[in-house]
């Protein structure tokens, strides 16, 4: 008997643990399956979305294919004008340093050409004093525009040009004209009749005061000589060229001097 209050404390005791663990479990029980359910929810959600895009992949991958393909040949394409281009790329570049090498040729010789015509423009200038003066005054414009700075080789080459041919023709003919000249250093001016024959030489008649001058270039400046002698040789000589005589030979004295090479 003395036993039984021990046994009734184990006993309540055994049912104080186990009142509080059946209190327990229902809530616990709840949580996890709380847990449970989201996880599920989730797992729908998230294989509802892989078969959507499974389902839009599979709709879309033959467009997708397709346009691969398209891209490919367009790529193909793009690849065969690329290499045509740069085949005439290179054409052109080859073509274009060609261009560039003559283009550089060419300037060195016009260059080259500026240089020799500024020397020859120059030993036209020095050379006018020289030249018979009705010569040089018909050349008085070229001259003009040839001493100007600013001209371009082209336009330096033309008046050049104009300047040889007209001193050429003259040179090859017998220029026969009346012009006040100034014969005498400091001299007045007069009338004369003046037969020019080449650049060289020429000779100057004043009929009424029975004067003569033979005219040349002396250290490079075209000069009247009185010529008393020859007034009546220089008379025939230009009735002659005027068809007022018959024609016959008449000696004048020519000289070529060092002034008039």
């Amino acid at each position: 008997m003395p036993a039984l209050p021990r046994l009734r404390h184990n006993v309540g005791l055994a049912l104080a643990c186990v009142i509080p663990c059946t209190l327990l479990t229902p809530a616990f029980a709840d949580t996890a399956l709380n847990d449970v359910q989201k996880a599920a929810t989730e797992w729908a959600r998230l294989r509802s979305e892989t078969t959507r895009l499974e389902k839009a992949w599979d709709s879309e991958r033959d467009l997708l294919t397709a346009s691969l393909a398209g891209l490919g040949v367009q790529a193909d394409q793009l690849a065969g004008q690329r290499d045509t281009l740069a085949a005439q790329t290179e054409s052109a570049r080859t073509e274009i340093d060609a261009l560039t090498a003559t283009n550089r040729e060419t300037a060195a010789r016009i260059e080259e050409a500026g240089t020799r015509i500024d020397a020859l423009s120059a030993q036209l200038i020095a050379l006018r004093p020289a030249l018979p003066p009705r010569l040089s005054a018909a050349l008085e414009l070229p001259y003009r525009s040839l001493a100007s700075p600013d001209l371009t080789p082209a336009e330096r080459m033309r008046h050049t040009m104009t300047i040889l041919n007209q001193c050429n023709r003259f040179n090859q003919t017998f220029v026969l004209s009346e012009e006040i000249l100034a014969v005498t250093p400091g001299g007045e001016e007069r009338l004369l009749e003046v037969l020019y024959w080449g650049l060289a030489q020429g000779c100057a008649l004043d009929r009424s005061g029975g004067e003569a001058f033979v005219g040349r270039a002396v250290d490079g400046i075209w000069s009247w000589q009185p010529a008393p002698d020859l007034v009546g040789e220089l008379t025939d000589l230009i009735d002659i060229h005027q068809d007022k005589e018959a024609p016959a030979f008449v000696t004048i004295p020519a000289q070529i001097t060092e002034g008039a090479q």
